[in-house]
């Protein structure tokens, strides 16, 4: 990746929001509502409040034509996008023409070029980044306010909490400018980086908790089954309603190596194993067992305000509002149950998949929110319902309107050294379907007419199969 290249198109970019904010103007951001872009959303709201400038910030589920034609009805001076805006384009030149335009992204572009003078792109992937693990939308907003102003870098731990959330450090460690983030976080002492158990939990969930509802990865025979999950831990000798964060370092080291068992015993994928050890952020500024003093717990707060709509919760959580997170704290047991009601019909209604030879494609119609699909084709993962070298798709009523279905697909490293690109062939079906769909390689989404799904799985095999032969033949070229 081209750093320095990356940096001075930042460097634009923050000069063009100071410049509207010495000229006294309203900064517009739109942010996107899972954990990253509420984070992002978050990190510009504060570098510019600290400005002491006036902003407006909104949290979306996506950037529609419906939103971009209402935000050109503000009349606003100058608009924000961060963690969005890429696959959107032509529709923002179209409709923000006499506007100011920062798009703060890290997905890559998906329909044309900036081609006004007063719009620009900053975005990791136009530098050679990888969009899944090198930088994530909250690190791009980062880089944005601490090109603003060098007392920005105490806003670092936030960008890690949105690099987590957007599971940017998949294989258990960081990567590219992510690992700059958390050095910069570190030399501020503002966070501690622990080679540790990464299932979910740390801070608020028992041990018990903790196994019984691991998804990434599962542990066979436990995950699933509380009681199951105590007898393990009490044969382990291990209080099974002590936390994590309450073990000792000996304590911690015994209870990996036992899960370590566990899961080669049942043969799981070392890709599973490897995972279960990694990078674990720790923040500082708050206490052990709070969950905001580990990264993923953090992040799966902020993620639950954003899937029930409430992401300006997050958002004032991120700003230190003490009453909106413990506003926050009750929608959070209210999303994991929607995580367990979608994982348990999954498994109970798994045989009705649409197998293809490249592709699952699983239609839940109601019974999965559309807000929960890509966690959804995780879990498929993980539960070893799926080959991992296949892609998941699920599909889901829209919520929106009646005659759509949205669906997310996700998959592997493993299925991605086939040569699988998901965000290429959503893309490349999308407009045959009468829909809109794109993403990364490895997590993409697409929302389509709900009468054409089984259409839909014939075309995004044949995509995928395309893409397999393509490659083949390359190296076979070579």
């Amino acid at each position: 990746m081209d750093k320095n290249a990356f940096l001075e198109k930042v460097r634009e970019g923050a000069e063009l929001i100071k410049m509207h904010i010495e000229l006294g103007h309203t900064i517009r951001i739109i942010s996107h509502r899972d954990a990253d872009g509420i984070t992002a959303g978050a990190i510009l709201a504060k570098a510019i409040a600290r400005e002491g400038a006036q902003f407006h910030l909104s949290i979306v589920k996506q950037l529609s034509e419906d939103i971009i034609e209402g935000l050109a009805q503000e009349r606003q001076k100058i608009y924000v996008f961060s963690d969005l805006g890429s696959g959107s384009i032509n529709l923002i030149e179209e409709h923000l023409e006499g506007a100011t335009v920062v798009i703060a992204d890290h997905h890559p572009p998906e329909d044309g070029e900036i081609t006004n003078d007063s719009h620009i792109l900053i975005n990791p992937t136009l530098h050679g980044a990888n969009s899944v693990r090198d930088l994530s939308g909250s690190g791009v907003a980062y880089y944005v306010a601490e090109a603003m102003n060098k007392k920005n870098r105490d806003l670092s731990y936030l960008a890690l909490v949105g690099a987590v959330g957007d599971m940017q450090e998949v294989d258990g460690t960081f990567h590219g400018m992510n690992v700059d983030i958390i050095e910069e976080a570190k030399k501020m002492d503002l966070i501690d980086v622990r080679k540790e158990l990464r299932l979910f939990g740390r801070e608020t969930r028992t041990l018990a908790q903790m196994l019984a509802y691991a998804s990434n990865p599962e542990i066979p025979g436990i995950t699933g089954d509380i009681r199951n999950a105590i007898e393990f831990l009490r044969s382990k000798g291990f209080d099974p309603d002590m936390k994590y964060w309450q073990l000792r370092e000996e304590e911690k080291k015994k209870l990996h190596d036992a899960l370590v068992i566990q899961l080669i015993k049942n043969e799981a994928p070392k890709e599973d194993i490897d995972k279960l050890i990694g990078d674990v952020v720790l923040i500082k500024l708050y206490p052990e067992g709070d969950p905001r003093h580990e990264a993923r717990e953090f992040a799966t707060l902020l993620n639950a305000t954003g899937r029930l709509n409430a992401g300006a919760l997050g958002v004032a959580i991120c700003m230190g509002d003490e009453g909106a997170f413990k506003e926050a704290q009750r929608l959070v047991d209210e999303y994991k149950k929607e995580q367990i009601d979608a994982r348990k019909y999954l498994i109970q209604n798994w045989s009705s998949v649409m197998e293809k030879e490249h592709v699952y494609v699983f239609y839940a119609g109601k019974s999965i929110k559309d807000t929960m699909v890509g966690i959804a084709a995780n879990m498929a993962i993980n539960s070893q319902l799926a080959n991992p070298e296949k892609p998941v798709i699920i599909v889901a009523d829209s919520e929106e309107d009646d005659s759509l279905v949205k669906a997310s697909a996700r998959t592997t490293e493993r299925a991605l050294k086939k040569g699988y690109d998901l965000g290429e062939a959503l893309r490349e079906v999308a407009p045959i379907l009468g829909g809109e769909g794109g993403g990364h390689a490895i997590a993409a989404g697409i929302r389509f007419p709900k009468s054409r799904i089984k259409e839909f799985a014939e075309l995004i095999n044949r995509a995928l199969e395309k893409q397999i032969k393509s490659k083949n033949e390359q190296e076979a070229s070579e």
